[in-house]
């Protein structure tokens, strides 16, 4: 524990016993139930909400995170793996691959913190007065069965695909994608053409000209034959 946070949580016990206040009562929630394959979990491990020690982190304290932050069962020993940390208005959340048999039934979280900075607030007030901590470093996450905050609840946990078996599930959604982008292609194409066909301007209709009797030239025999009828009518 940092000097910051001794300070902060021998303030914090001057004003619970000038309060006449102990710490909130808590009943944790039963153990989850047990399972033979790692587990992932996923939930936030320091809400923004007041603690049963009156402590509260930011939502916004934490300094950037460092690589490869510890996973523990109950601040001991290593559970896991934290996979993902991040610091939102509502708390810091965590995802985190579990591989320890008794961290797996566990339904809540837990961080340790070196303190930089820290607040009291609502120090006259015996039912909201806390602890504020404004500037932190987070040291490790641990998985647990008595948290401090009990609102640091698991929210999620789910079985942890094995590695094959995850890239082959990466490789089978990959190749949906590309082929529903194919399709998406090909109607688009289609709806292309359409769009075309229907916004051409109509051809106006061929000019319609007038039948003229082919002349027939009249031939030498013809015009004998017709002289010939022509004498003998006179």
């Amino acid at each position: 524990m940092s000097g910051e946070a001794m300070r902060m949580r021998i303030e914090l016990v001057q004003l619970m016993r000038r309060h006449q206040v102990a710490p909130k009562p808590f009943t944790p929630t039963a153990l989850l139930p047990a399972v033979d394959h790692n587990v992932i979990v996923e939930g936030y491990a320091a809400p923004a909400t007041i603690d049963r020690e009156h402590a509260k982190f930011a939502g916004r304290c934490w300094l950037p995170f460092r690589k490869n932050i510890p996973l523990l069962f109950r601040h001991g020993r290593p559970a896991g793996e934290v996979q993902e940390v991040r610091s939102t208005d509502e708390g810091l959340y965590v995802r985190a691959l579990v591989t320890d048999s008794e961290a797996k039934q566990c339904p809540y979280f837990s961080v340790a913190a070196t303190v930089h900075h820290y607040m009291l607030r609502n120090v006259d007030d015996p039912e909201r007065f806390h602890g504020l901590v404004t500037c932190a470093t987070l040291d490790e996450v641990s998985i647990t069965s008595t948290p401090a905050n009990p609102r640091a609840v698991v929210a999620h946990r789910y079985p942890a695909l094995p590695v094959a078996a995850y890239l082959a599930a990466q490789a089978e959604s990959t190749a949906l994608l590309i082929k529903g982008v194919g399709y998406l292609q090909r109607m688009t194409g289609v709806l292309a053409d359409f769009v075309r066909a229907s916004s051409a301007p109509e051809r106006p209709p061929a000019p319609r000209h007038p039948i003229v009797p082919a002349v027939r030239r009249q031939t030498e025999f013809a015009r004998l034959v017709e002289e010939i009828n022509c004498r003998e009518q006179h």
